[in-house]
């Protein structure tokens, strides 16, 4: 281990600190700069632990630190910097001067129960988002794959022979089409293997720090734990983080850890329970923000999670008098 440096010329203070982050940190006294974005970078130990630091605006996560929005963001040290050190409660970046003070930081620990709420216009709601994501999504993200289980019709604006041909959806609207009428659990009560089977496929599936096919399986999971369907959902997410292991990168493995431990971004958490209430400005509000994480990260969950809504309020749910079919 590198001296750290003896004067410290920006401290950045730490106002919250994911749960999963706080355990590792305890554990991993060396970090590696991973990956680095205007607002966020990301570090790993050399358990492939990893942890994110970035602004307030991020938003609170299982493995995120939140950092004071106070002073300039160290962007350039953060671009040459490749090891981060854990010295008495303060993340010490080598050789820059810098550190980021983990004192006084809160505790984040809320997960994917805390949605519960309520859900009087839950179709409603669903409804307008599927025509929002089918609407306004990128052509490059998944957003045209609503139509393969949504009855919509394309608009003529929104036609892309290029993405329509594109490997990547035919892909998904494959999956979909072969398991989209699948019963969650079998009538003895067991949860469906060939449903989570065909979801495994999408693992791991499109390019980028976190893959289109993960960004999907993480929406399923959120919309099947808002549709009520909490036992499945988890047991789902427990097979996809098994099914991942060596097969996706290390950042896209974190999220599905958290995932299995119903942990997920607290934007995502606040868009999920806002759904289901009938209050259209919050829900547009809460859409809006989700929808920027990554190129198209959030466009990707959004997806998943009405598909999540597609499995989870089938006529195979008896808990609900109404089917998916009645909401478009």
């Amino acid at each position: 281990m590198s001296v750290p440096n003896t004067h410290i010329k920006q401290r950045v203070p730490v106002f919250s600190i994911g749960s999963m982050a706080l355990g590792y940190l305890l554990c991993s006294k060396e970090w590696e700069v991973s990956a680095t974005f205007k607002r966020s970078f990301y570090c790993r130990d050399n358990m492939a632990n990893i942890i994110c630091l970035g602004k307030s605006e991020i938003g609170n996560g299982p493995f995120t630190l939140l950092c004071s929005s106070d002073g300039p963001w160290p962007d350039n040290a953060l671009s040459t910097t490749r090891q981060i050190l854990v010295l008495n409660n303060q993340l010490l970046l080598e050789g820059t001067g810098i550190s980021f003070d983990l004192h006084g930081a809160l505790v984040w620990n809320n997960g994917l129960r805390s949605t519960r709420g309520q859900d009087d216009h839950l179709l409603t709601d669903i409804s307008w988002i599927a025509g929002k994501v089918f609407r306004d999504a990128p052509l490059e993200s998944l957003g045209l794959v609503v139509a393969s289980f949504f009855p919509l019709k394309l608009p003529k604006t929104r036609l892309s022979s290029d993405i329509l041909t594109d490997s990547l959806h035919k892909r998904f609207v494959e999956v979909i089409s072969k398991i989209s009428h699948l019963p969650i659990l079998l009538p003895g009560g067991q949860h469906n293997s060939s449903l989570a089977e065909g979801l495994e496929s999408l693992i791991g599936l499109g390019p980028g720090l976190t893959p289109s096919g993960d960004d999907f399986l993480a929406g399923v999971v959120m919309g099947l734990f808002k549709a009520g369907r909490e036992d499945e959902a988890a047991w789902l997410a427990h097979y996809f983080y098994q099914a991942a292991q060596g097969r996706v990168t290390n950042i896209s493995l974190a999220f599905y850890r958290a995932l299995s431990e119903g942990l997920v971004a607290e934007p995502f958490l606040q868009f999920l329970k806002a759904i289901g209430t009938g209050e259209a400005l919050s829900l547009e509000r809460f859409l809006n923000r989700v929808s920027m994480f990554g190129a198209t990260s959030g466009w990707d969950t959004i997806t998943g999670m009405l598909f999540g809504f597609r499995l989870g309020l089938s006529k195979q749910n008896e808990n609900h008098s109404q089917t998916m079919e009645a909401v478009c």
